[in-house]
């Protein structure tokens, strides 16, 4: 969802006009009478469809296509039309749905969508993925059902998904209709994280936050920003003469109507209530590590701390910029260069996630750092033993999908 598609070179021998048919034939059928009988439950509930409704099918995109009255009306909203607009209304929400123009309007902002709403036989038609997730509800595909799942998330749910890229980072923040990406793991992973992101990314990646230049945090980002439109660059600063940050950086200049800015003391409004918050550290440091964009991720009373590989001189030399949070990404993927004691001391974090690699050859998580966080009676979880660890938050509240914490024999330097 929200992919870029690379143009094709022209040229080549030209097809048989018989060819040309027959492949139009099979694109309108896939367009206008491809149902497969599929099935689409909301909160568990089949909606019912009949020859009165119409029926779903996949669209020229590959995106499924809905009718809209049936299930817009069995998600609980009021429908409105005017003229060949749609207005749907649910809670504090209103979406506005245009036939023919590959955005929605979001209580009056603008959502860019990579398909559009269709009339088909006198009825409507909309894409279900990006109008659904719009009121914040989660859409999933289930191909043993040959089914469309929707379940309808709590008022104002805000996720972040800590992507399993191994001795790596990628970083994940999804709130309904703005996305960003912190990081995009090695170079090998590009292509994972943006198949990653397709079930949650509409139209425009909103923001990618580049922390700093090592191959470890910027690798993939290449991928990431030739699969999808990005709106904003935060970069670091700092460069590094390698393959790697080039083909990164190449990518950040080409991408078309992309705002790049540098970090500084910044704050985002990321809508509904949620913002993130740029804490600038300083630029002028040997180590490229302490240089990494830090950004803390506010929503109520709920608060995550994301520093990238900030080390222990960054840290000391901005400890009035930090505050008490509920989550902290930790440093450095658990090394003992990070995370200080007079940081956690500030911080005292609830919960610390790890991203780091089954037993890489760096030993991360360092047992230092993982009793730090222990003595402060924090609960960690890492990408090396649960992998993708999603947190979910509506403000007030904190929940992950994983049960299994990290203990002190997962230090990688026992």
């Amino acid at each position: 969802m929200g992919r870029k598609r690379k143009r094709k070179k022209k040229g080549g021998k030209a097809f048989p006009i018989g060819v040309i048919l027959v492949v139009l034939c099979l694109y309108l059928v896939s367009v206008y009478g491809n149902s497969s009988g599929t099935a689409v439950y909301i909160n568990q509930e089949k909606v019912a469809f009949s020859a009165n409704t119409g029926e779903p099918f996949t669209d020229a995109q590959g995106r499924m296509q809905v009718p809209l009255r049936a299930v817009m009306e069995a998600y609980g909203c009021t429908v409105t039309w005017t003229g060949e607009d749609t207005t749907l209304e649910k809670g504090e929400t209103t979406v506005q749905v245009p036939v023919g123009k590959t955005y929605l309007l979001v209580n009056g902002a603008k959502k860019s969508t990579d398909t559009a709403a269709m009339m088909q036989e006198g009825r409507t038609y909309l894409p279900i993925r990006p109008v659904l997730e719009a009121f914040g509800a989660k859409v999933r595909w289930d191909g043993e059902k040959n089914a469309v799942i929707i379940t309808e998330s709590p008022e104002g749910l805000v996720t972040v998904h800590f992507i399993d890229v191994g001795q790596a980072d990628a970083i994940f923040i999804d709130n309904r209709e703005f996305e960003v990406l912190i990081d995009g793991g090695n170079n090998k992973d590009g292509t994972t994280v943006a198949e990653y992101l397709k079930d949650y990314v509409d139209g425009t990646l909103d923001m990618i936050i580049a922390t700093h230049p090592d191959a470890d945090h910027i690798g993939g980002l290449d991928d990431v920003i030739e699969a999808y439109s990005v709106s904003k660059i935060i970069d670091s600063g700092a460069g590094k003469k390698t393959k790697t940050y080039e083909e990164y950086w190449q990518a950040a200049q080409d991408e078309a109507d992309c705002e790049i800015l540098y970090d500084e003391d910044i704050t985002f409004d990321l809508g509904h209530g949620a913002s993130l918050k740029l804490i600038e550290t300083g630029d002028d440091f040997q180590d490229v590590n302490d240089s990494s964009v830090v950004a803390q991720l506010n929503y109520g009373e709920v608060s995550l701390l994301l520093t990238g590989d900030m080390g222990r001189t960054a840290e000391l030399g901005s400890l009035s910029k930090f505050e008490k949070i509920t989550v902290l990404k930790s440093g450095h993927h658990g090394s003992r260069t990070s995370s200080s004691q007079a940081l956690l001391d500030i911080l005292q974090p609830e919960y610390v996630v790890i991203s780091a690699g089954k037993e890489n050859t760096y030993g991360h998580p360092h047992r230092a750092v993982l009793e730090r966080y222990f003595n402060g009676g924090a609960t960690v979880y890492g990408t090396f033993r649960s992998g993708i660890i999603v947190m979910h938050t509506d403000g007030a509240t904190v929940t992950f999908d994983t049960d299994d914490p990290v203990v002190l024999s997962d230090a990688g330097d026992s």
